[in-house]
């Protein structure tokens, strides 16, 4: 697999006399390599994006990408658009759970008979995906990377010196080489496959101790465990008074002490380098002769036209929800059911889960009677419908009205009851960490679950996320602008709350909606405010609507 969407796009551009161009650069962590392609078409300023832990499926996402672009043009019907699974998308016993969402694709036939009126024994390799209700697929792959980032986390380190994972490695094996001692690392591996981790260890003679030293450390894989042991190394030499504490400071290398020293250049060379600078109008800068006790910047002040810019240059890329493509993370799914469920049929699971906790769960049922005594739960309905109509709508309400809690759920659960669900994801700012944090929870507990599911945040150094479709993100200001530099893919509502706390970053964000929305009229942007001034802000993005 991997083939035919890069080739339908191929075809489709060769009859309109382009060709695609792919660029894949790496953008993974030390941890877990990742892949991004993005494809150009000449004649489309749409840059399309994907990516995945191997090259090929980067692409293929990709050009899955770009298509879905020329399907919301009108340049494709979603018909003729192929139907391909990433490779990495398909369970076996090992690397597969059940879904955050309930079933809501076709099943296999050996699925509907096992689930007809005559109870046959099942095999455990023909158990469905979807059987169970807790998402253990996504707290498999959550817990991962919490560990992940656990070993890297170091909270003792003042005690031992300041040696941390990132610094030991490189004095061990400076300790090793000014000692002519030549160990190596020994690893084994522990537990079954489906959850390998691995032991390193290492033991070598100390001289100045007149012994050996030994150390044995585990991790999730080789690279972390090596760094383990050389850590627990170095800290036991640090504490044996054999090595000195990390200071932070290395040692300059012989290349930084050299001394200055004249070369000779051609003097045709130097003749068609002041032809140039004349040319381009350069003036270098003059050093004096002999040395100098101030530095000399050899920086050159020019001053250069910007051209005025195309509608769509610089405008930062956008798209509503789609296939395969977890917009909290900016990056395809791989792995897991949702890598291979349509739109509709996450939508189906969605409104099924949310119609089943409605009639079941008492505490969501409470919540929802205290809600509707909200002052503006009298507006729901004007809301949605001004949201529904408008790229661009302005709200403004007393402090504890309950816009904050209850406006972002008003959209989400308008798409969960017309069965679109998975077409909602709803990015909400606040003007600092706590209050995107405190506001999270309470619209998870509003919602009767935990964090992580509908509702989740991002702040800076600390997240849960929420699950990739159907769901509500808060947000810092600046977190959000990070999050600009990958794109708004699968974002479907923007709203920014308490917009009259006005700074630089609030400001900057304003101007990057704005061109956003002009740029891509079905984007939904709702600014939220106690003491907004409506008519600046409404004058601003061209009289929207308030």
């Amino acid at each position: 697999m991997g083939d035919v969407t890069k080739s339908f796009l191929y075809a489709w551009c060769g009859k309109n006399k382009s060709t695609p161009s792919y660029e894949v650069r790496n953008s993974g962590g030390k941890n877990r390599p990742r892949f991004l392609c993005e494809v150009t078409v000449p004649g489309f300023s749409y840059v399309g994006v994907g990516n995945s832990t191997n090259k090929k499926d980067a692409q293929t996402n990709a050009a899955r990408d770009f298509l879905s672009f020329l399907v919301r043009e009108g340049k494709l019907s979603q018909s003729e658009v192929p139907i391909e699974l990433p490779s990495q998308a398909v369970p076996n016993a090992y690397n597969s759970g059940p879904s955050e969402l309930p079933a809501g694709g076709p099943v296999a036939p050996h699925i509907k008979l096992a689930s007809s009126e005559q109870n046959y024994p099942i095999r455990n390799d023909y158990v469905p995906l979807n059987q169970e209700s807790t998402p253990d697929y996504v707290k498999r792959i959550e817990e991962q990377r919490r560990t992940e980032e656990a070993e890297d986390l170091d909270i003792n380190s003042g005690i031992h010196g300041n040696w941390t994972l990132d610094t030991a490695k490189s004095r061990l094996h400076q300790f090793l080489q000014m000692n002519k001692l030549n160990p190596e690392y020994k690893y084994s591996q522990v537990g079954p496959d489906h959850n390998r981790s691995f032991l390193c260890e290492m033991s070598f003679y100390v001289k100045q101790l007149g012994r050996n030293i030994f150390a044995r450390e585990h991790g999730s894989n080789k690279q972390m465990a090596s760094k383990s042991c050389a850590l627990s190394l170095v800290r036991q030499l640090y504490h044996l008074q054999v090595i000195e504490g990390y200071s932070g400071v290395t040692k300059k290398k012989e290349t930084d002490k050299l001394e200055p020293y004249d070369v000779s250049v051609d003097p045709a060379l130097i003749s068609e380098i002041e032809d140039v600078l004349m040319e381009l109008e350069i003036h270098p800068v003059s050093v004096p002769e002999g040395e100098s006790e101030e530095p000399i910047p050899l920086t050159i002040e020019k001053n250069v036209e910007v051209d005025e810019r195309s509608p769509h240059t610089g405008v930062v890329p956008w798209s509503p929800p789609q296939y395969n493509w977890n917009p909290w993370t900016s990056c395809n799914i791989d792995e897991g059911p949702l890598a291979t469920m349509t739109l509709p049929d996450i939508s189906a699971g969605l409104k099924k889960e949310y119609e089943e906790r409605a009639s079941n769960d008492s505490k969501f049922q409470k919540m929802l009677s205290a809600r509707a005594e909200l002052p503006v739960y009298q507006f729901k309905g004007e809301i949605l419908e001004a949201i529904q109509n408008n790229s661009v709508v302005i709200i403004r309400g007393a402090t504890g009205c309950g816009k904050t809690t209850q406006v972002p759920q008003y959209i989400l659960d308008y798409y969960l009851e017309s069965e679109c669900g998975a077409d909602s994801c709803i990015v909400v700012t606040q003007p600092r960490r706590i209050s995107a944090v405190s506001v999270a929870e309470r619209i998870a507990d509003e919602r009767s679950e935990a964090l992580g599911n509908t509702t989740g945040y991002s702040v800076r150094f600390e997240s849960c996320l929420p699950r990739p479709y159907g769901s509500i993100l808060f947000c810092t200001v600046g977190v959000l602008l990070r999050k600009l530099e990958s794109g708004l893919r699968g974002v479907s509502h923007v709203i920014v709350d308490e917009i009259h706390e006005r700074d630089v970053n609030t400001d900057f964000i304003l101007v990057v909606l704005r061109d956003m929305v002009r740029a891509f009229p079905q984007m939904r942007v709702v600014l939220m405010s106690a003491t907004i001034d409506t008519t600046m802000f409404c004058e601003y993005f061209g009289d929207c609507n308030h």
